[in-house]
């Protein structure tokens, strides 16, 4: 059996304008200077938690813990309540996605937010798929790049079976390395095939768009 694990944010989904909309809800209140785009990328991939405390280290890094995690707080509970308002699936994910579902393939999904959080974003993203393991932050299990999550899907599907890997940054890279049977990193996504490149992956493991991908993955979408 051939099993599917893709990365949630900057692989499926483009979350940057909820990020954005939490974070930028919360700097102004404290005087400090919003957020954007290009700085959301390149911070992303280790989760919510350490995006924002990177960003706050760069606006104030004399700051105490306590203060610190008095605005993460703030902004988690911002975003906790909305999600899903802003963020998009990438063009062709979800046709992508209901052509795996289709043809019976486990698809499991990874991401360093919490499982219900995870969860209430893929159902608003993509209703019509049942995913056949959902790990979060709070799923037991060490967060990426660690793979103990990877393991323990790969190990439900039975250790024999061919286990692909699809992220879009060098931590989803290392997560996968020596676990997946075969990893794709999208250049969509939050790094792009230049940073990807300057970490020394592989260039053949790039894709550009889902239907590279969906060729890639051996799978026709109707």
């Amino acid at each position: 059996m051939l099993g599917i694990v893709f990365d949630l944010d900057g692989t499926l989904i483009d979350s940057t304008p909820d990020l954005l909309a939490a974070i930028n809800a919360v700097l102004p209140r404290h005087n400090l200077p919003p957020s954007d785009r290009q700085e959301n990328f390149s911070l992303a991939g280790n989760g919510l938690s350490s995006m924002f405390a990177l960003t706050l280290e760069r606006r104030v890094p004399s700051w105490g813990r306590e203060k610190k995690e008095q605005l993460e707080a703030e902004m988690l509970s911002l975003y906790r309540a909305e999600p899903a308002t802003y963020s998009v699936s990438f063009p062709g994910i979800l046709s992508l996605l209901e052509a795996i579902h289709d043809q019976g393939i486990p698809i499991g999904i990874i991401s360093n937010k919490h499982v219900v959080m995870t969860q209430r974003i893929l159902d608003v993203h993509f209703p019509s798929i049942t995913f056949f393991r959902v790990y979060g932050i709070d799923s037991g299990f060490e967060p990426k790049p660690d793979a103990s999550s990877l393991l323990d899907f790969k190990a439900s599907l039975g250790f024999s079976e061919e286990l692909i890997y699809v992220g879009d940054t060098e931590i989803d890279y290392e997560t996968a390395r020596g676990v997946a049977d075969r990893i794709y990193l999208a250049t969509w996504g939050y790094r792009g095939s230049d940073a990807l490149l300057a970490q020394g992956i592989d260039g053949s493991l790039l894709v550009r768009d889902t239907a590279q991908l969906a060729c890639a993955l051996d799978i026709r979408i109707s």
